[in-house]
């Protein structure tokens, strides 16, 4: 066992030395125990109200009081096979270590005692029974219940679930595994979120049964590489990270779990990737490697909102370097972070939060909703387009921003909108058609959808009214083209099933100036 205790001199040495760019985060103190590349980190809340970080390290785990600001003390060392991967979590008054590394006789899984705390912290026992090498530990966030998941492992790359209710004799109930790699879990009460990285899935399980898990829907994630998801505290939302740099971190509805729904995405740098989220009551905090900690606003989660930051890295942004994990379940709000180059990082937010406005582009005549003006935010320079309803939507920090909305046919327009921390700003746009008589050039009624539903295909009719009518363009909810087709007026055009596959989409009857002339809804089932 080796102790290590930083003054405040070299505390603020070490701060000077690693200070990098920052917005509402502030860093508390920070600690490198000199052990090589440091990974996964948790925390341990003491009865007596002590706070502990426990880092995973190169040669094993670190348990570290937090006495305060610059001022850290490492009162145990558990020393293991020496990996750059390892991941702990906290039930109760034990933590719990697995590892990539291996060697004679296995570890499996290491149970600390941290009950004796702020005197010693020392191994308690170790789980070799059924796998050695693991990847990821979980347990639920959300409650204390005595089970740890063990993914990614050396003996089935599935699931172990793990009952801890005598942390010095664990013993696995159940086993999820699907026949393939699951890289990280979830876990929230009867539910075992799996990311299943090659399969490009999110296993979604019943563990009721703990000795018998079962699928119950499979969540495409067709970016694969499926690293990790977190849910929000009403289980409504779904982050969910793909280990790989330019792919966003994206959130799905999933209030209907066998039709979740992709509602928004995330990154802060499309060079770097979006790793391990962990969402605590309107925040998400998410570890960015190269681009250090993030933290994103998501008191609506379909207009996720980055409101706070601290980089951790001064190289360049992709790869795997910087942060690797941010925890932000410490009772006092700190957050903390295993930097893979210098070891742990604690954090303050100032917890500001985003405002966002909800708006609507309308015909000033008609009252219609004006589909594909362009709204561009002013600073930022955000550039947005309205949907089918002429409704668009963004947030920000707080502060004073400036609109530009137009659209073909329409006299531009400017509104400033003013956002206050936690604000939510409804805005109607109503734009003046540049021609007069725009109305009566329109078409008297739209286009002739049957069947609507549709299973084995559908028709749309183009009625003699829509002089001009060249193009019919089909999108799909998240504003993608799914099908262009050359249209004339008095034409009906059929599209078979297997060129529109059940699911939501809408349809723009264009001219050939890219004039909306109509707009509907189609639904395949």
């Amino acid at each position: 066992m080796r102790y290590g205790f930083f003054t405040l001199f070299s505390l603020l040495f070490a701060y000077v030395s690693v200070a990098q760019e920052s917005l509402n985060v502030s860093l508390y103190a920070q600690y490198n125990p000199g052990d090589g590349r440091a990974s996964g980190s948790w925390y341990y809340a003491g009865p007596d109200g002590k706070e502990y970080a426990i880092l995973g390290a190169q040669t094993g785990t670190a348990v570290v009081h937090i006495k305060g600001p610059n001022n850290l003390e490492e009162v145990a060392f558990i020393p293991g096979y020496s990996s750059n991967w390892r991941e702990v979590t906290v039930v109760g008054q034990q933590a719990y270590v697995v590892t990539e590394g291996s060697g004679s006789p296995h570890y499996g899984m290491q149970v600390i005692e941290l009950g004796q705390l702020p005197d010693t912290a020392f191994l308690l026992t170790t789980y070799p029974a059924t796998f050695g090498r693991g990847h990821i530990i979980q347990k639920d966030i959300f409650e204390d219940a005595p089970y740890v998941y063990v993914c990614g492992t050396s003996a089935t790359q599935g699931v172990h679930i793990i009952d801890v209710s005598n942390p010095a004799a664990p013993q696995q109930v159940g086993l999820y595994q699907p026949g393939y790699y699951v890289h990280d879990c979830h876990v929230r009460g009867n539910l075992l979120f799996a990311a299943a990285f090659y399969e490009g899935t999110v296993d979604i399980v019943d563990i009721t049964d703990k000795s018998a898990p079962t699928l119950l829907y499979r969540l495409d994630d067709p970016a694969g590489h499926t690293h990790s998801v977190s849910t929000t505290a009403d289980m409504s939302y779904l982050f969910l990270a793909d280990e790989q740099d330019g792919l966003p971190g994206r959130i799905f509805d999933i209030q209907n779990l066998e039709d979740p729904i992709e509602v928004a995405t995330y990154t802060a740098n499309t060079a770097s990737l979006v790793h391990n989220p962990y969402i605590r009551g309107d925040f998400a905090f998410i570890t960015h490697n190269t681009e250090g900690l993030r933290v994103v606003d998501i008191a609506d989660p379909t207009v996720p909102v980055e409101t706070g930051y601290y980089d951790t890295y001064s190289g360049a942004s992709g790869g795997f370097n910087g942060l690797w994990s941010g925890c932000p379940y410490l009772p006092s709000g700190k957050v903390i972070g295993g930097n893979r180059e210098d070891g742990l990082y604690i954090w303050s937010y100032n917890n500001t939060r985003a405002g966002r406005f909800y708006g609507q582009v309308l015909d000033s005549l008609a009252g219609t909703p004006i589909f594909n003006a362009s709204i561009t935010i002013e600073g930022p320079g955000d550039v947005l387009t309205s949907d089918f309803e002429g409704r668009f939507k963004k947030g920000y920090l707080p502060g004073d921003y400036t609109l530009m909305i137009s659209a073909a046919g329409y006299t531009p327009k400017t509104v400033s909108v003013q956002l206050a921390e936690g604000s939510e700003e409804h805005l109607i746009v109503e734009l003046a058609s540049l021609a007069s008589g725009l109305e009566e050039a329109r078409a008297p009624a739209q286009a002739s959808i049957y069947p609507n539903p549709f299973t084995e295909g559908i028709t749309i009719a183009i009625p003699e009214g829509f002089a001009g009518a060249t193009k019919l363009v089909l999108y799909n909810p998240s504003g993608s083209v799914a099908g262009e087709y050359s249209v004339a007026p008095g034409s009906a055009l059929y599209i078979p099933q297997e060129a529109l596959p059940g699911g939501l989409y809408w349809y723009a009857l264009k001219d050939s100036s890219g004039v909306l002339l109509d707009s509907g809804k189609l639904i395949g089932r």
